[in-house]
């Protein structure tokens, strides 16, 4: 198991990765602090990190929701479609 030192959120933090690339964890890596950065700018007037850090975590789950619904309203169309597609192959005579 490596353990990689970064700075996420402002602070410095000793990770342990196993099962992610060390580039696919820099991805995410700057995605979280590209997001806590335009948090920080949102709430200026906030000096609490903590409630900052809160915020972010917040933002970001939101993202994540937002992209699941979708992914399964996507999904159960498909679904539906090829139910149907399915429906009306059935009731197709078929030449022999």
């Amino acid at each position: 198991m490596m353990t990689i030192r970064e700075r996420i959120m402002g602070r410095e933090i000793d990770l342990k990765i196993d099962s992610i690339d060390e580039l696919s964890f820099n991805r995410i890596v700057n995605f979280v602090n590209d997001r806590w950065i335009e948090v920080k700018k949102e709430n200026i007037n906030v000096p609490d990190t903590q409630k900052i850090c809160a915020l972010t975590a917040i933002k970001i789950a939101t993202e994540l929701l937002k992209l699941r619904d979708l992914r399964e309203n996507i999904s159960n169309n498909y679904e539906e479609k090829i139910k149907e597609f399915i429906g009306q192959l059935s009731k197709t005579d078929y030449i022999s």
